[in-house]
């Protein structure tokens, strides 16, 4: 699946870097494979802490905003990442739901760090609370492909008749799912 996501990443020409960041090492060599920054978090495998040390990252790089994309959702293309960006106009903060209508699945930071990550249970609701306590300018985005994440194993059979041709539907083919 982060094959996947690094794949639509890179063909987005808005996009001008690229860094994946994990406590698994062996990540370390996909990113180097598909040509994008990794950044090690630590031993200690900690969703929000990792996307501040991205946004540390990007803020110290001189960046004006920050996307932070999950790499379960397969199913995200460029052009719909592309089109994500343009309808976030001069939003402070653009946020794109899962399925469930609870999880964040793409969320649009300008500038980097003008909100503390939330990720984990109900995070959508939570990152909306904290833009609007801070009144920041928000908007919410649609978008299937971004929408659908796999987050259990139910998920799969929704990925194995999706019509793109991506890796993680070639690899649950091969394992005969």
């Amino acid at each position: 699946m982060l094959v996947d996501v690094l794949r639509a990443l890179r063909k987005v020409r808005e996009i001008h870097r690229i860094t994946v960041v994990s406590a698994d090492r062996s990540v370390r060599r996909i990113a180097k494979e598909m040509g994008v920054n990794f950044l090690w978090e630590g031993k200690r495998r900690d969703l929000n802490k990792a996307v501040r040390l991205a946004i540390r990252d990007a803020l110290r790089r001189g960046a004006t905003a920050s996307l932070i994309l999950p790499s379960d959702i397969p199913l995200v293309t460029a052009h719909e990442i592309a089109h994500f960006l343009k309808l976030s106009g001069n939003y402070s903060i653009t946020i794109s739901p899962s399925m469930d209508g609870y999880g964040t699945n793409a969320l649009l930071l300008r500038p980097p760090g003008a909100i503390k990550p939330a990720f984990g249970q109900n995070s959508f609701r939570a990152h909306l609370t904290s833009a609007h306590r801070k009144h920041l300018s928000t908007k919410v985005v649609n978008l299937n492909g971004i929408a659908f994440d796999v987050d259990n194993p139910s998920d799969l059979p929704l990925l194995m008749h999706a019509t793109t041709r991506i890796a993680s539907k070639r690899i649950l083919s091969d394992i005969d799912l």
